[in-house]
């Protein structure tokens, strides 16, 4: 794949992780701060997801992960800049995020590695909570539904071909029935 069909691919999957993580529900009826720590926690889930399917097909040559990684932080970095950041605040903020990227992606990946190993969603419950509620005292419902969001969409990924998820530019299955 050329490098100019690369940057496509990767400009479509993240459009597509951005889509996905503006929908209204998560904000309005499972209760996601609509701020720009909440969006955040939303694109940084949806990556997860992506991140994990490359894990589970156990592709470490492809320099895929690599490049949405880049791309997503090229995107934030601009937009602090359009928020009006200076620099040295950009670069500040930054750090900030790619340091809870690496943390939030371990977290999940534990989590739902004691789902598969022990059938025990417990972590995965915590995880939630705390990266996406920040331990706020919310409904169950809530952390039920991205539970259930986040399982659902890990087995429909997981079940594709490298070349199926590349087709549909990773699409995820949203369904503000999975907590109920």
């Amino acid at each position: 794949m050329s490098n100019t069909n690369n940057k496509l691919l990767i400009e479509n999957i993240y459009t597509n992780i951005i889509r996905s993580s503006r929908n209204k529900s998560f904000f309005l009826d499972f209760r996601v701060d609509d701020s720009v720590e909440g969006r955040f926690d939303i694109i940084i889930l949806h990556s997860f997801m992506i991140f994990n399917f490359f894990i589970h097909i156990n592709d470490k040559k492809s320099q895929l992960p690599q490049l949405l990684f880049d791309h997503m932080f090229t995107d934030i970095e601009n937009n602090l800049r359009e928020l009006g950041y200076g620099d040295i605040a950009v670069n500040k903020r930054m750090k900030q995020f790619i340091k809870a990227f690496y943390s939030r992606i371990t977290n999940y990946s534990k989590s739902i590695s004691e789902l598969n190993e022990l059938g025990d969603d417990t972590l995965l419950k915590e995880t939630i909570l705390r990266n996406i509620y920040k331990d706020k005292k919310i409904d169950d419902r809530c952390i039920d539904f991205w539970r259930n969001y986040i399982i659902n969409n890990l087995e429909y990924i997981n079940a594709r071909t490298l070349k199926e998820n590349l087709d549909n530019f990773f699409m995820f299955k949203i369904n503000s029935n999975y907590g109920k």
